[in-house]
């Protein structure tokens, strides 16, 4: 018996059903973020901005967050990743803030990402205002929603096996657990017409 067959409904909805769901971070519509008065977007650094084994942003996420500043967003890079040369590369080559060592799904990250804000501002950053993207559903959705915020949903982008389909992991236990209460659903594989769906949209499924 795995510690999500225990949860209710409710919580597994409120705590792991992102608001936005995508292909990856390129997909999804930005002015829907800002017209909802989002202000900062954090994002997860690993199969999410580029592939666990790139060492290196690829020029589509330089574009995409020089655009994303344009468009008035404060950006940050919170990862789990145990290489603070990692994060601060990724944060020098996109030039924006970062946070290693963050913990997801704990909101330590998420809280210091707010209160950076206040410093450099010196005004406060509401929780209304913030959102994150990343790949994780325990990880990133779990965290961004335990906070309050808006959170994104985004495909691995590597293309590493990092577990044998034989190895059952929280994250799995936690996708058969949704799919089957019928609460919130993933393809494990890409899948053509999967259930994206963009902030404020219902997804395909629920229709």
């Amino acid at each position: 018996m795995s510690k999500f067959e225990s949860m209710s409904d409710d919580y597994l909805r409120k705590t792991y059903v992102p608001d936005v769901y995508q292909k990856n971070i390129y997909a999804i519509d930005y002015q829907l973020l800002k017209t909802a008065g989002i202000k900062v977007i954090s994002f997860d650094i690993d199969d999410t901005v580029a592939a666990l084994e790139d060492w290196k942003p690829p020029k589509a996420a330089v574009t995409l967050f020089e655009n994303l500043k344009l468009m008035g967003f404060g950006i940050c890079l919170l990862s789990n990743t145990a290489f603070d040369s990692r994060a601060e590369r990724f944060g020098e080559r996109l030039g924006v803030d970062y946070i290693a060592h963050a913990h997801k799904p704990r909101i330590a990250g998420l809280e210091e990402v707010q209160n950076r804000y206040a410093r450099k501002h010196g005004a406060p950053l509401l929780k209304a205002q913030m959102a994150h993207i990343g790949n994780s559903i325990m990880s990133d959705v779990g965290s961004g929603n335990t906070f309050g915020i808006i959170t994104g949903l985004v495909r691995n982008e590597g293309n590493l096996i990092k577990f044998s389909k034989l190895v059952i992991t929280e994250g799995k236990e936690l996708r058969h657990e949704l799919k089957k209460r019928g609460i919130w659903r993933k393809h494990h594989k890409y899948t053509r017409h999967d259930q994206y769906y963009q902030l404020g949209e219902i997804p395909p499924y629920r229709r």
